[in-house]
């Protein structure tokens, strides 16, 4: 009796241990813990959204499966209640160390161009000659930034160089910059930023366009720039438009105002093959048939740190894009395309 009783005592014990485990793993009820019930349901969504995304890849046509994907990370980071949650955050570091993996194991060749969305109107250009950065920033707050600095390092490490656009805070990151210049690597901007932190940047701008070459050393090759000077308000924005070693041109656009003198300039003076365009470009329509690129891919969706107002988001997105005709792709964080010029 004694020892069946020991027998008992034992077996539950570790019953409610396993109790315990699945528990913690998978909680069943959250009465009384509302902000937990909204991460979980976060973190719930945001992987059967990507699982999607993955079975219905980046495209010049966006069916129902990836539109309704995309329309779900739209709400979720529209609901400032899960602003800087662990939902989030753990979203972050998963997409970039995916990205960090997938330019390491999916390299182009020939004169394909791989485009990487990163956060905000961030972009990596990947092609078999080099690695470009344009606007890369780790998001969020100085003291809690979206992504770590180690894994921003080991993004930096994948770069040969970065582009910046204006000195907006979700364009320009000083953090970013000191890795790019830690590593020796140039870091081009549009004004004299940051005179206080010692770094040696490289300044592109001038009054009209200017043509400029920046060397690669480490990959012994050599990218064209053109620069237009534009604005975004009173802030200086440069309006890059970049030949790549293959002499495909990527241009992107930061957070330019619309211009029909820049517009007339551009398109009488550069064949662009891919626009990187932010998202809320007004009027858009105006915009890409006055540049007439052969690609678009729009950024700038999901700003976490503006207001729901100007966050943007995917939905809208589409709305905008409805009526242009050129070919364009609409990417989440992490996600790439695959460009290639016949």
């Amino acid at each position: 009796m004694e020892k069946n009783l020991k027998i008992y005592v034992i077996s539950l014990a570790i019953c409610l241990i396993c109790s315990f485990k699945l528990s913690a793993q998978e909680k069943l009820h959250y009465w009384g813990d509302s902000i937990s019930y909204l991460q979980e349901q976060a973190s719930m969504v945001i992987n059967e959204a990507y699982k999607n995304l993955t079975t219905y890849p980046p495209g010049t046509v966006a069916g129902n499966e990836r539109r309704l994907a995309l329309f779900a990370l739209d709400a979720l980071f529209h609901d400032t209640r899960l602003d800087n949650g662990v939902a989030f955050m753990s979203y972050m570091d998963r997409a970039i160390t995916y990205l960090s993996t997938d330019i390491r194991r999916n390299k182009p060749t020939g004169n394909e161009i791989r485009f990487y969305r990163f956060y905000n109107h961030g972009f990596i250009i990947q092609t078999p000659q080099a690695v470009i950065g344009i606007d890369l920033v780790r998001g969020g707050r100085a003291d809690k930034p979206f992504i770590g600095e180690k894994l921003m390092r080991a993004i930096v490490e994948l770069c040969d160089v970065l582009f910046i656009t204006h000195a907006h805070g979700d364009h320009a990151d000083l953090s970013v910059a000191k890795m790019f210049s830690e590593q020796g690597k140039t870091v081009v901007v549009p004004e004299e930023i940051w005179k206080e932190s010692g770094l040696r940047l490289r300044v592109m701008r001038g009054t009209e366009m200017i043509r400029e070459s920046v060397r690669l050393p480490e990959k012994n090759t050599t990218l064209l720039v053109q620069v237009y000077p534009g604005k975004q308000g009173n802030m200086l924005n440069n309006v890059y438009a970049i030949t790549l070693p293959n002499g495909q041109t990527i241009m992107h656009t930061g957070d330019q105002d619309y211009s029909d003198e820049l517009v007339a300039k551009i398109s009488s003076e550069t064949t662009v093959d891919v626009l990187l365009v932010q998202c809320w470009m007004m009027p858009m329509d105006k915009f890409v048939s006055g540049i007439k690129p052969t690609l678009i891919i729009t950024g700038h969706e999901n700003e976490m740190m503006h207001t729901i107002d100007h966050r943007e988001s995917y939905w809208l997105t589409f709305r905008r894009m409805s009526g242009i005709t050129i070919p364009y792709v609409v990417m989440a964080i992490s996600e790439s395309y695959l460009f290639s010029k016949l």
